[in-house]
């Protein structure tokens, strides 16, 4: 079968956009929907001080090239990029933008977080031995219901922001995503309404400054849908803020299998608000949360990282699944061995189309989809183990992983039983 280019447009489709009129009467900017799937669909994020990013001005090495970048936890929070009233500091902001610009086509996703010790309600603690002695989860002190004057400014020096080398923030940098995880004290301890009042003077600062911007819901973690409601329902009720809704999801030591239902609860909380068009994205994801180690076995552990994007992409047929999946800390990707793996499973989805969701039957799962060339395909694992599978005879052979980027193709004969297991195979027809 014809594998599908990488590196096919990248269409820009992730920079189009059409208006709509939101409840608060304002011009917002709504992402189409990607489909196909491209390789904007996938983001890596470089931790400051790992092997790639600010902490060494390197791009990622890998053969696995996800075509976004997002900047959390990557040198960029609104801390780190402004440490007094009137003082920033940009040099990491700038790398990433010169890195950006030098790896072009590329996508990028600024994800605010982090309030400046100068500004926080709630001091910081410089005894901390973590990040987060530079930073509090405390509201400004200057929040009022009209804005905080100390983000406002922030936001509109970031957005007109150009590295010395000439690469701006406003052509760069098109998706924002409105601070990371503040169902979690530690990162902010006021309340929903709080966080609303203090982007709500913000975002039309964004869309002002930076053509086809894209902004979403606060990427809430953990699978808190009580959070999630009464954030969709501010905005419902005070003006629309958000393109796309966010939130992260790690594996967490379980299977993929059962993982997917932390994702249907929240994608359901999205629709029962009326969210029903609204894409989803899960910008931040990886097996353990601190460590991003897969304690399972190694088939299992090669076999995840396909299955849950998979699970993932083909939810609804691809209509109502995920957007954007990204990969937190990639450099576990090289560290645990998954580059081969990341990096075929690229091949298979770049430029295919869900046609449903994965369903299963007992432990064996099948995800049907199209490829970029017209062939129908069906992804087939057993997440219990391995077992005997007859596909449809229509069916001439199947890729599967072999430790070697790409994969290999095995010519079947028609109904020809293959062995299945924790590591999918796809089975494909003539176009």
């Amino acid at each position: 079968m014809r594998k599908a280019s990488l590196f096919a447009p990248l269409c820009l489709i992730l920079f189009l956009a059409v208006s709509i009129q939101s409840h608060a009467g304002q011009s917002t900017a709504v992402p189409m929907k990607s489909h196909p799937i491209e390789v904007t669909n996938w983001s890596f994020e470089c931790v400051l001080d790992s092997s790639c990013g600010a902490g060494n001005d390197t791009w990622i090495t890998t053969t696995s090239q996800p075509g976004t970048t997002r900047l959390w936890d990557a040198g960029t929070a609104w801390a780190i990029l402004q440490t007094g009233s009137d003082t920033y500091e940009w040099t990491n902001l700038d790398t990433w933008l010169d890195l950006v610009a030098s790896h072009q086509p590329a996508a990028v996703i600024f994800t605010f977080g982090h309030v400046p010790c100068f500004i926080t309600s709630v001091p910081c603690n410089p005894q901390d031995q973590g990040n987060s002695k530079y930073w509090s989860g405390g509201p400004p002190t200057d929040l009022t219901d009209s804005g905080s004057p100390t983000f406002t400014n922030f936001v509109t020096q970031l957005v007109q922001h150009c590295s010395p080398a000439g690469n701006c923030v406003k052509d760069y940098i098109k998706y924002y995503e409105m601070w990371n995880e503040p169902n979690l004290a530690h990162y902010w301890s006021g309340t929903a309404n709080q966080l609303y009042d203090m982007f709500k003077p913000v975002i039309p600062i964004i869309r002002n400054n930076v053509s086809g911007a894209i902004v979403s819901t606060p990427p809430i973690c953990g699978g808190d849908t009580t959070y999630v409601a009464n954030w969709l329902a501010l905005e419902n009720t005070n003006g629309r803020l958000s393109d796309y809704f966010g939130f992260h999801s790690y594996l967490s030591g379980y299977e993929p299998e059962t993982r997917i239902n932390m994702i249907i609860r929240m994608v359901n909380t999205k629709n029962e608000a009326g969210w029903t068009t609204t894409p989803w994205m899960n910008t931040e994801t990886n097996f353990e949360v601190g460590t991003n180690v897969c304690t399972s076995t190694v088939e299992d552990c090669d076999g995840q990282i396909v299955r849950w994007h998979v699970l993932q992409y083909a939810y609804q047929g691809g209509a109502g699944g995920a957007y954007h999946v990204g990969w937190y800390n990639w450099p576990s990707i090289t560290a645990g061995g998954y580059d081969t793996y990341y990096y075929t499973m690229m091949q298979w989805l770049a430029g295919s189309t869900f046609s449903d969701s994965c369903s299963s039957s007992g432990t064996v799962w099948t995800c049907p989809l199209t490829e970029a060339d017209g062939a129908t395909a069906l992804i087939v694992w057993n997440n219990s183990g391995n077992s005997s599978y007859a596909p449809a005879s229509e069916y001439i052979d199947y890729r599967s992983f072999n430790g070697t980027y790409g994969g290999k193709t095995t010519t079947i004969s028609a109904g020809e039983k293959t062995t299945i297991g924790l590591i999918p195979i796809m089975f494909e027809t003539t176009k």
